[in-house]
């Protein structure tokens, strides 16, 4: 049996004649390691080796262990490759020459976001949240309190919507934030801020004085943020976000992209900062 079959037999696409591509871009085991590390985001703190490599039973392929955590923690995940490791089966056949999180930033647009921080910070977190969620208000206090502060310039980051549809105010939320954006940066954030900070006060009745409210000090022009609140293009803005987040495989918030390694989740400040801290280390 050929290893192009066996991946055609898990429903994957396989293009003829690639998959057991060698020479120039071939990869080894050590590439696999630093691959599988980045894409699952274990923390530096964890070992990750590679174990039991023999033959495989399908034709011209690899098989083997990778071993994460010491024993008696350890958990392994077993994996069939092409001879040179270059193309590896987890769930996908993946081509471990290929940046992981390059990958996951290059589905992300950042074109007219809201964002602050340098455009060529070393780290880029991009967050998909919920201004209803109560788990997204608790990160909001971290990342604002304790993360965001410790990097400064070092650090850009992003804020995108995935509101949940259970939360009946949270894309009148969204739409109202974009809104103030539109009329300047300083209004959407402080429609950011006053959402997360007074999240118990605001109603799906209220949501939209509420956002006027919280940028009271920007002046917004009334009529156009009428406007822009009952406009079909940024409900189709919001929806983009959501979608976008879908095609990450993102459901769930708050969710956070740090340099296209996923932190899912009101995460301590600790586990922000092991992602952070390992990327403005890389080279």
């Amino acid at each position: 049996m050929s290893f192009r079959r066996v991946t055609a037999m898990l429903g994957l696409l396989v293009v003829p004649g690639l998959l057991l591509a060698s020479g120039a871009g071939a990869a080894d085991q050590d590439t696999l390691v630093k691959y599988y590390r980045k894409k699952n985001n274990v923390p530096p703190s964890e070992t990750v080796t590679v174990k039991d490599v023999k033959d495989s039973p399908i034709k011209g392929a690899k098989q083997g262990v990778i071993e994460i955590g010491t024993a008696p923690r350890s958990r392994s995940v077993g994996f069939t490759s092409s001879p040179d490791f270059r193309y590896v089966v987890f769930a996908d056949v993946d081509d471990v020459t290929i940046d992981p999180s390059k990958a996951v930033m290059d589905k992300i647009s950042l074109k007219n976001e809201l964002c602050r921080g340098p455009k060529d910070a070393k780290v880029t977190i991009v967050e998909y949240s919920d201004f209803q969620c109560p788990f997204c208000s608790k990160g909001y206090t971290t990342l604002e309190s304790e993360v965001l502060p410790a990097y400064k310039d070092k650090v850009r980051f992003c804020y995108k919507h995935l509101p949940l549809p259970f939360h009946p105010w949270a894309e009148p939320g969204a739409i109202a934030m974009e809104c103030a954006e539109a009329q300047s940066p300083e209004a959407g954030w402080a429609v950011y801020d006053g959402y997360f900070k007074n999240q118990k006060d605001v109603t799906p009745a209220n949501v939209k004085d509420k956002a006027l409210e919280f940028a009271a000090a920007q002046k917004l022009d009334k009529a156009k943020f009428d406007k822009c609140f009952d406009g079909k293009e940024t409900a189709a803005k919001v929806k983009a976000d959501k979608d976008e987040a879908a095609s990450l495989g993102l459901s769930g918030t708050p969710s956070f992209v740090i340099n296209g390694r996923m932190v899912k989740g009101a995460q301590p400040a600790a586990n922000f900062k092991a992602v952070i801290d390992d990327e403005l280390a890389a080279k």
